[in-house]
């Protein structure tokens, strides 16, 4: 007997989505980027905020340090005699976790007072040298290493002469670490938030589209 002749059996096509499923569709997808955004812009503006607040305290340390310096020097005190510098300094770094190191140095690049006790006398690096010799705006002095990152301010007596510099070493592991903390916090909220606020624009626009198609 001969064989049946042999029927290819094709998938049929997929039925073409309704006009207002492809308008929800579209929406979902412009709502999830939007939501994206957003959480972006969040997470760049706290964490700009957070390093001024960072600054902010660098600032102000090295401004008290400096001050209480001066006004030693004022008293016509030179600075290897300012003994009351290396409490001040191991006070300093006390006060903020982030804080590794404090330390004054002389014009010669000699530490004076150090909360390593054992770098007094030593010279400083070479980075810091380099740092302070092409410095760009007034006093002020940075240095970036392998996960320190080293601000310095000029000292100066009443004769508005530099008679030495303060160094404040700070981690920046502790800015990784707020930043992950941060993303963190906004992943826990968007967990939650980002599926209501979908489910609330898509319910939001089948309602538009099925009062709009309706006769």
């Amino acid at each position: 007997a001969p064989f049946p002749p042999c029927v290819s059996r094709r998938p049929r096509p997929l039925p073409p989505m309704a006009p207002s499923s492809r308008i929800l569709l579209a929406l979902a997808g412009v709502t999830a980027a939007a939501l994206a955004l957003v959480a972006a812009l969040v997470f760049g503006g706290l964490d700009r905020l957070g390093l001024r607040s960072a600054e902010a305290n660098v600032d102000f340390l090295l401004s008290q340090l400096r001050g209480s310096v001066e006004a030693n020097l004022g008293l016509g005190l030179a600075l290897p005699d300012v003994r009351v510098a290396q409490a001040l300094v191991e006070q300093a770094k006390a006060a903020d976790a982030r804080v590794l190191a404090v330390e004054v140095f002389s014009p010669a690049g000699v530490s004076l007072f150090n909360t390593d006790r054992g770098a007094v006398g030593e010279a400083i690096p070479e980075a810091w040298r380099r740092a302070l010799a092409y410095r760009s705006v007034g006093d002020r002095w940075r240095v970036e290493e392998l996960g320190a990152i080293v601000v310095g301010e000029t000292m100066r007596n009443d004769f508005d002469e530099p008679v030495g510099y303060v160094a404040v070493t700070i981690s920046d592991a502790a800015r990784a670490e707020h930043a992950d903390g941060l993303a963190a916090a906004l992943a826990a909220r968007a967990a939650w938030l980002a599926p209501l606020a979908l489910m609330l624009a898509l319910g939001v626009a089948w309602r538009a589209l099925d009062r709009s198609t309706r006769d």
